[in-house]
């Protein structure tokens, strides 16, 4: 039997806190995305010297947010956002369009989750890990998971033990991690979609551990433990031991399974977006946090976070998928409110605290005080 915990239902927010809840995540996203730009012109300023080369194009993501025209501000349901600007459309390594791209998808996931619990049917919360060093590099883990999973669910075996456990469906996202005492973990969490409203939790933990080490095995890693390689939760429970970590109601699980963009590192552990703010750079030293940064963007590049079985989306969202390209092009096409000059624009990329706040005045209709800032712009 299950202990119950009690928790407090948080507090609803009043509108001017959501606005000021959103004018301080813009000034932050922001300045992340100010510094990972910096970062990608420079690495790629160093590479052009270092082969003799004119000039070596920085990555896509340093490149989110240049002007492609006069940059306009819009309004989209009440929400104010820029057009007119070029968005590189990665949802690992954008602070912008990372939180676009994977709320969409959590949207999209809590849907499925929605229709499946109407109709009865269970959650499982799964989560898989591998033994790792503190020197083993990124790219090495993230292969080699990536890699067991994706041959773990092209085998038969999988295919009879889903069968044989009722999983009809399943949703795979992948978490990256880094820690000063073992380096980079990479986890993949994936959420099956069970026939039985109690899924067998450990009856799955029990098959994916066999399925699991075999795979990990055949790539010539260790094999992962008992008791920590993989974690197997009913979602509609919330066990105060792992209740800190992940809230299992299923109206929050489609985003907790997604919206790695918002995470936090436990404990010791840094969530790489963290790696680009100041507490953690005057914690490990800028030219460190920088080496992890880049490093992480080089191995995420052309990665699907994210993965859905074959007729989950058939049979539970409708519709076609849409692309990370198509999900930010999709974010265009609101009221247009007023443009910013490119010149007052380009200073004001590098001022987040001040272009949010113009953001947060037109969301509020004061319009001309948006306008009055912006003229102000030297």
């Amino acid at each position: 039997m299950t202990k119950s915990t009690n928790q407090t239902a948080p507090t609803e927010r009043t509108q001017l806190q959501r606005l000021d809840d959103r004018q301080d995540w813009r000034q932050k996203q922001w300045n992340r995305r100010n510094r990972n730009a910096a970062w990608l012109i420079e690495e790629a300023r160093q590479q052009a010297k270092n082969t003799g080369t004119a000039f070596i194009k920085p990555m896509r993501p340093a490149r989110c947010g240049w002007p492609i025209g006069r940059p306009t501000i819009q309004l989209v349901n009440g929400k104010a956002s820029i057009r007119n600007l070029e968005h590189c459309a990665s949802p690992w390594c954008c602070p912008i369009c990372a939180t676009i791209i994977r709320a969409k998808r959590a949207k999209d996931l809590q849907k499925a989750i929605q229709m499946w619990m109407e109709q009865s049917h269970g959650l499982a919360f799964i989560t898989l890990t591998r033994p790792h060093t503190k020197t083993e590099r990124l790219d090495t883990g993230m292969d080699t998971v990536m890699g067991a999973w994706s041959s773990l669910i092209a085998s038969q075996r999988w295919r009879t033990v889903k069968a044989s456990l009722g999983i009809e469906h399943w949703c795979r996202s992948t978490e990256v991690t880094w820690n000063p005492r073992s380096g980079w973990h990479v986890h993949i969490h994936v959420l099956a979609f069970t026939l039985k409203p109690h899924p067998d939790c450990e009856a799955i933990k029990q098959e994916l551990f066999g399925l699991w080490n075999a795979e990990l095995e055949r790539r010539g890693t260790r094999p992962a433990s008992k008791k920590h390689g993989i974690i197997v939760l009913p979602v509609e429970t919330t066990p105060g031991r792992i209740s800190s970590y992940i809230n299992k109601a299923p109206d929050r699980i489609g985003s907790e399974l997604t919206r790695m963009d918002n995470k936090r590192g436990r404990k010791n552990s840094i969530a790489p977006f963290q790696l680009l703010d100041q507490p953690v750079i005057d914690r490990l030293g800028e030219n460190r946090a920088r080496r992890l940064w880049l490093e992480y963007v080089h191995t995420t590049s052309g990665q699907h976070s994210m993965s859905l079985s074959r007729k989950l989306r058939i049979e539970l969202i409708g519709g076609e998928e849409q692309t990370d390209r198509q999900i930010i092009d999709g974010t265009n096409g609101g009221d247009e409110i007023l443009d910013i000059p490119a010149a007052a624009y380009r200073q004001l990329k590098r001022e987040p605290s001040v272009m949010a706040f113009i953001m947060s005045r037109v969301e509020t209709g004061e319009i001309p005080l948006a306008i009055d800032i912006i003229n102000d712009v030297k």
